[in-house]
């Protein structure tokens, strides 16, 4: 369920001191290998196999993300060079160096925002496809590079002006690529406040009933006897560990010893709100 405790003891050696335990984390870690039975483990068993489905990497998410650093990589390196590309370098860097003529560097900077803007439709399109949640990455490239089409829809026309050269169609990418970038920030920006408007309260979990204990009974019966011997193994000794530092007592450490296995969520007190 998680790199971080590949068991039930490895849990209950590092579980804080300054929280109690919960019963049904310690037997989601026994049997880590199986969120599909984890999920009927209460609401903390829920919460374990949600967790693990969405952080579970597989070939596509891989590739998702590969494909999300790239397209913001090329984001925002292209209109970073469409600004730079028609600037005066710092005389620090080259004391001697002449800017690079309007002619020249203006259609380059077009076409660098060009670029800019097709990305940041593919934003547009993977956010949108994504639930249009909020997210620090795309409101960082879509900020940026809407602050970078804004500097050189003021620079390339001075430019322009000053190599005596028509910039005409070549502002067409960087206005497109400010008004993208713009709207896709502020649409991020507007999510956090619906979030926080729509927000509801949950209702605490009712207390788990016997026939909860009875359905995550059964599913770890379908188990293999093997894989059942080595969960329990693994969660008998981390009770014990947890009584061994205190964490549970003697009568929560007999129970829990005695209760069937996938059963030691009905053990945990109900949450309260």
């Amino acid at each position: 369920m998680s790199d971080a405790y590949p068991d039930a003891r490895t849990w209950a050696q590092e579980h804080s001191l300054a929280n109690v335990p919960r019963l049904a984390r310690l037997e989601g870690f026994a049997f880590h290998a199986h969120p599909e039975i984890v999920a009927s483990f209460g609401p903390d068993g829920a919460a374990m196999a949600r967790f693990a489905a969405e952080h579970r990497r597989s070939p596509a998410r891989t590739a998702k993300n590969w494909l999300v650093g790239v397209l913001g990589g090329i984001a925002l390196l292209s209109p970073m060079l469409g600004v730079a590309v028609y600037g005066r370098a710092a005389p620090y860097i080259a004391p001697t160096a002449d800017p690079i003529a309007a002619p020249v560097s203006v259609p380059i900077a077009g076409i660098c925002f060009a670029v800019c803007t097709l990305v940041q439709i593919g934003l547009w399109i993977a956010w949108l496809r994504g639930g249009a949640r909020w997210s620090p990455v795309v409101l960082g490239v879509a900020g940026i590079s809407a602050v970078l089409a804004a500097f050189a829809a003021s620079g390339i026309p001075r430019v322009s002006s000053r190599d005596a050269f028509a910039a005409g169609a070549w502002m067409i990418p960087v206005w497109t690529a400010l008004i993208l970038g713009g709207a896709l920030a502020i649409a991020v920006l507007l999510r956090v406040r619906a979030g926080r408007r729509g927000a509801v309260e949950e209702e605490p979990p009712a207390r788990p009933t016997v026939s909860d204990g009875e359905r995550a009974r059964r599913l770890v019966l379908e188990l293999p006897e093997a894989e059942r011997r080595l969960a329990r193994v693994d969660r008998d000794d981390a009770l014990r560990i947890l009584a061994a530092r205190g964490l549970i007592d003697d009568a929560t450490l007999t129970r829990a010893l005695s209760a069937d296995l996938g059963t030691l969520f009905t053990l945990d007190p109900v949450r309260e709100g």
